[in-house]
């Protein structure tokens, strides 16, 4: 559209510059007055509102400025205290505030810069910000600068993101953190992937979780290399090279696939799992299991196996339980324990005892019952 013809078209309407493609169609009047000023060849707007409509002629944007200054050519404005409006089907679901602004493309680029806030009203997330690309027909906010994003359930901060305004998800890279306060939980990664109506968090390369209780202290500590978090259900389920230390018990766990409720302190898998208690020197390993350490108990399954470290002996089974904090142990199926000093090996269907002094009781349709005792 020529200057000229903007110019006339501004008059007949008074106050609103609305764009569609490279042409303008009417809008509703929704302030009293725009001023319009000549500076040499380009043309200053002030309180003057711009607006896209899709083929449908819906409006799919709109944004109102104090003021808008077109270039000489009529390809860009430069955009001064802006507020933006993403529509869908007449209703807004997206909204933009920044300092001052560009629009380009004929409206479908639109940079915003400095005290950035988009909100959602569809799931109450705000992101901060002060630098952005704006890509309304595309449903992408590019965020290009350190950010900030607040919900009830989560605060998230990185170097840079994405928000899809159609699926209402946000990715961040560059050292990109969440925290929850309830319970208190952050997530480390280079890069996270927000589903904000799911409640769904995931990380899909290497991460770090710590966990706090009530007073703030850090009761355990995970690496994987991948996770994914339902903040609704207070789960985690972590893969790969996993890694679970507890400072309240103090215990070492490794796995490869875990299902970790990090509300209740209670993890499970269906794989290949090993405990380690580093101060008592004792390993538990199973090819399932679950431990919940709030109540300081490990279920073992499938295989079992326990080594003790410091007295040396070994106990075997189908299945175990052990009470963390009293180091009993309750272990079932084709038992076997073996010790070296006095050296014994033990064989029933069930054994109990505490592993780390090796006062294990071994037992055979209720009998105690001893196989072997090995002399030097």
């Amino acid at each position: 559209m020529s200057l000229g013809g903007l110019v006339k078209y501004l008059l007949l309407t008074t106050f609103v510059v609305s764009v569609y493609g490279c042409q303008a169609s009417p809008a509703k009047q929704e302030s009293p007055s725009v001023s319009i000023e000549r500076l040499d060849t380009k043309l200053l707007l002030n309180n003057a509102i711009l607006e896209q409509s899709n083929a449908l002629e819906n409006t799919v944007w709109k944004i109102k400025a104090d003021s808008i200054l077109y270039s000489e050519d009529q390809k860009t404005a430069a955009l001064e205290q802006v507020i933006g409006n993403l529509l869908q089907d007449g209703k807004l679901i997206f909204q933009i505030s920044a300092k001052s602004g560009e629009v380009r493309d004929n409206g479908n680029i639109i940079f915003l810069k400095d005290e950035i806030v988009a909100s959602d009203p569809r799931n109450e997330s705000v992101v901060k910000t002060d630098e952005v690309e704006w890509r309304p027909q595309e449903n992408l906010l590019l965020i290009k600068q350190d950010l900030t994003a607040i919900h009830p359930n989560l605060e998230v901060s990185a170097a840079t993101g994405k928000y899809f305004t159609d699926i209402e998800s946000l990715e961040i890279q560059g050292d990109a953190i969440a925290t929850s306060n309830d319970p208190g939980l952050q997530l480390k990664s280079d890069r996270l992937v927000w589903n904000i109506p799911q409640d769904i968090i995931e990380s899909p390369s290497a991460m770090q979780i710590v966990a706090y209780n009530e007073d703030e202290t850090v009761t355990e500590r995970l690496v994987a290399d991948r996770a994914k978090l339902n903040l609704a259900d207070k789960t985690a389920i972590l893969n790969n090279n996993i890694e679970l230390i507890s400072l309240q018990p103090s215990l070492q766990i490794a796995t490869d696939f875990l299902t970790w409720n990090y509300q209740q302190r209670v993890g499970s898998t269906n794989q290949p799992i090993e405990i380690l208690d580093r101060d008592r020197q004792i390993s538990l390993t199973g090819n399932q299991g679950e431990i919940n350490l709030q109540q300081q108990i490990a279920r073992l399954q499938n295989g079992v196996k326990g080594i003790n470290q410091q007295k040396p002996s070994e106990l075997y089974a189908r299945q175990l339980t052990w009470k963390i904090d009293t180091e009993e142990i309750t272990a079932t199926g084709n038992v076997i324990y073996e010790q070296a000093d006095p050296k014994a090996r033990l064989t029933g269907e069930k054994a109990i005892g505490i592993l780390g002094n090796n006062k294990i009781v071994v037992t055979s349709d209720g009998k105690k019952q001893v196989t072997s005792v090995i002399d030097n």
